[in-house]
């Protein structure tokens, strides 16, 4: 079961000097409307990017994935994540986290330098953490981080499904114990490069939902789960041992050619 880190108590204050309370800020009343346009304290949000890699760690030592880390864009990420750079906002660093269960869904987690974790989920699911980050949203980093754990780990639990039809278009939704959540986007305002991914998707799958993660524990149950793509599970490689294995390799291989015994 994950565990979440520690979260850091951060204070900000106002112009006032008087301590910011995210998250129950402005009550009944709403927000003031220049609020909206105004991002005081992103920094507030920089833990997020600790508990995305603690994330990553979790879903590397529980499911049976590959994760690839990129610095910056790769030039094959998702369009989902590619939209997220604009103006002084870039892609720092990308994580890939792909099941080897080519019917479950891949998971790629780009930390910007806003800083914000953008997810690209599946073929076509999007979404992030702060969603939006502006004062008058007023999001709170536990409630950022609450929202990230549960995003990631519903897909690893097969529990986001996408679909796309001529008639609605593009539709997401995540679910699990704390409830879910739903987005249609019309097909007049989806990308194509959404669309023909998602459409893909839907015919190498033959329509089927995507399937949870296989568990590393399950793989000695069941080695060739349905859509898996290696017979054997994953292991864990100590490098030292396998450079000393090659040298020995290396050795005997010489030996044979020259004539003599090899050890």
């Amino acid at each position: 079961m994950y565990e979440r880190p520690e979260v850091p108590e951060l204070q900000f204050t106002d112009a006032e000097g008087e301590p910011i309370p995210y998250g129950d800020r402005w009550g009944a009343g709403g927000p003031p409307e220049a609020t909206y346009s105004r991002t005081r304290h992103p920094e507030r949000f920089a833990p997020l990017i600790d508990h995305a890699r603690a994330l990553v760690d979790y879903l590397a030592s529980t499911y049976d994935v590959d994760v690839t880390v990129t610095e910056g864009l790769p030039a094959d990420a998702p369009v989902a994540l590619a939209r997220y750079e604009h103006g002084q906002v870039a892609v720092a660093r990308t994580t890939s986290v792909v099941p080897r269960n080519s019917l479950a869904a891949p998971l790629h987690l780009a930390e910007t330098t806003f800083p914000t974790v953008v997810l690209a989920v599946g073929a076509a699911g999007a979404e992030r953490a702060p969603a939006c980050g502006c004062d008058a949203c007023d999001e709170s980093l536990e409630g950022c981080i609450e929202e990230l754990e549960h995003l990631v780990l519903a897909v690893a639990d097969g529990r986001f499904q996408e679909r796309y039809t001529w008639t609605d278009g593009i539709e997401t939704s995540f679910a699990g114990a704390w409830g879910g959540q739903a987005s249609r986007t019309p097909r007049q305002a989806a990308s194509k490069e959404s669309i023909e991914a998602l459409k893909h998707g839907q015919r190498a799958r033959h329509g089927e939902r995507w399937q949870p993660w296989t568990r590393l524990e399950d793989l000695d149950r069941d080695p060739s789960p349905l859509g898996h793509e290696r017979s054997r599970p994953r292991r864990i490689v100590d490098e030292d041992r396998v450079l000393r294995l090659l040298k020995e390799r290396a050795a005997r291989g010489f030996g044979r050619h020259r004539g003599t015994r090899s050890a």
